[in-house]
C-alpha cells in the first residue's frame, strides 16, 4: 500500500503541473522570475501535499481546482491498482477522468495509465513502469521500484522544450484548412437617401438581424493571415417608420404616405433574404497566440425570401393589430459589398446594398446600409 501511496502521490504531483522543482532565494523572488518553485503543505494528519509552480499566476490559479473531486479519482486509482496486483496478468491499461463534470462543455483531462510488471530473472513483481498519457499527447513515466523493503519512485516528465514540441505537432496534425464556422449579426439599417420621397426611421426599432453559417479558408498554410469566407446569411430587415407612414401602393407604386387619421404606435416594413457572401480577410495573432487584428470586405449576392407590413394603433380605446403579407414591389434580387473590421474576438461589420430596396419605377429609390456587431458561437 506504501507503494501505492508513493506512485498516486507521483502521478497527481506531475499531472497537475508537468515540470520538476529548482530552488531559489525567496518564494516571491522565484515565483516571479524565470525559475520554478515547491511549496510543501504539510496536513495535520501528517500528511503532506506538494505543488511545483512555474510562476505566481499558477499559484493564483490553483484555488480553481477542486481538491474533494480529484482525491476521489485518486482513491478509485488506487483501488483498481490493488486489483490488479491480485491478477495473474503482467499488464492493464485503464483511463482516469479528472474532474470532467467542471471542465468547460464537460470535457475533463483523460489519463491513460499502463502498467507493465518487469522482472527478467526471477519473474516477481520488483519494476513497475507507469506511463501517464494526458490528452493523447503528453507523456510521463513512472518507475517503482522495490529493494530490501525500500520503495523508490522516478517521474520521468518532458521539459518545457519538449512539451512545446508536442503541442506544437499536435496542433499540426489537428489543423484543417478549411473549417466551418456560425455568427450571427445583431445591428441596424438606414436609408442613404432623404427626402419627401422617402421615410425617416426609428434608429432603435429599425434592426438587422443574420444568421451566418460559415465556410473559411486558409491561403497560404497555417501561418498565412489570408483567409477566404463564403457560406450562407439569413438575414431579416426591419424599417420602422416616423411620423405616422405607412406602405401605400397605388397603380402598381409602392409610396411612403402620411396617414393623418390614425396615430400609429409601430409602423414597419420587414423583409427576408438569403445572401451568398465571398469575403477576403487578413486575421493576424498577437505574441500571446490569441486574436488581433481582423480585416476583410467582399461582395454578397442574395434573394428576398418574403415580405410583411406591420401597423400598431389604438382604436375606440383598444389597440390593434394589422399585418399584412407582400412584395411591396421590393426588389427581388440584392448585390452589394459587405466589410468586417475587428480586434481581440470583437467584429464590427457594415453591409451596403448597391441595389435598390425598391425595384425600377416602383417605389422610392434609396439605398440600404446595416452595421453592427458580430457574434461568434
Amino acid at each position: 500500500m506504501k507503494r501505492i501511496l508513493l506512485l498516486v502521490m507521483a502521478i497527481c504531483m506531475a499531472a497537475a503541473t508537468g515540470v520538476s522543482a529548482k530552488g531559489g532565494t525567496t518564494l516571491k523572488d522565484r515565483l516571479n522570475s524565470a525559475e520554478q518553485d515547491t511549496i510543501v503543505v504539510k496536513m495535520a494528519n501528517g500528511a503532506t501535499m506538494i505543488l511545483h509552480l512555474e510562476n505566481i499566476q499558477q499559484l493564483q490559479a490553483f484555488q480553481n481546482y477542486s481538491l474533494d473531486s480529484l482525491m476521489r479519482e485518486l482513491t478509485k486509482y488506487v483501488e483498481r491498482v490493488e486489483q490488479m496486483e491480485n491478477s495473474n496478468q503482467e499488464s492493464r491499461e485503464m483511463t482516469v477522468t479528472f474532474n470532467k463534470s467542471e471542465q468547460q462543455g464537460g470535457q475533463g483531462e483523460q489519463v491513460t495509465i499502463t502498467v507493465q510488471e518487469q522482472d527478467p530473472k526471477t519473474g516477481k513483481t520488483h519494476k513497475e513502469t507507469h506511463e501517464v498519457v494526458v490528452n493523447k499527447h503528453f507523456k510521463i513515466k513512472v518507475d517503482v521500484e522495490e529493494n530490501d523493503g525500500n520503495t523508490r519512485v522516478n517521474v520521468d516528465v518532458p521539459s518545457r522544450h519538449e512539451r512545446d514540441s508536442l503541442r506544437k505537432e499536435h496542433k499540426m496534425e489537428t489543423y484543417k484548412a478549411t473549417r466551418t464556422g456560425f455568427d450571427v449579426d445583431l445591428g441596424f439599417n438606414t436609408f442613404t437617401e432623404q427626402g419627401s420621397d422617402v421615410a425617416d426611421l426609428r434608429p432603435w426599432g429599425s434592426r438587422y438581424v443574420s444568421l451566418n453559417f460559415r465556410l473559411k479558408s486558409q491561403i497560404g498554410g497555417q501561418k498565412s493571415p489570408f483567409h477566404l469566407v463564403s457560406g450562407l446569411e439569413f438575414a431579416f430587415n426591419n424599417y420602422m417608420f416616423e411620423d405616422d407612414i405607412v406602405l401605400q401602393e397605388i397603380d402598381r407604386t409602392t409610396f411612403f404616405a402620411l396617414d393623418p387619421e390614425r396615430s400609429y404606435e409601430k409602423s414597419k416594413l420587414t423583409h427576408s433574404s438569403v445572401n451568398l457572401p465571398l469575403m477576403a480577410t487578413l486575421e493576424f495573432k498577437r505574441n500571446n497566440g490569441k486574436e488581433g487584428l481582423k480585416i476583410g470586405a467582399g461582395p454578397f449576392v442574395g434573394y428576398r425570401l418574403g415580405a410583411h407590413t406591420k401597423l400598431k394603433y389604438k382604436e375606440d380605446g383598444k389597440t390593434e393589430k394589422d399585418k399584412t403579407r407582400d412584395s411591396f414591389n421590393l426588389s427581388d434580387f440584392q448585390y452589394g459589398v459587405e466589410g468586417v473590421l475587428g480586434y481581440g474576438g470583437v467584429d464590427l461589420f457594415a453591409k451596403y446594398n448597391m441595389n435598390d430596396l425598391f425595384k425600377d419605377n416602383r417605389g422610392p429609390q434609396t439605398n440600404v446600409i446595416s452595421f453592427g456587431i458580430r457574434l461568434f458561437y
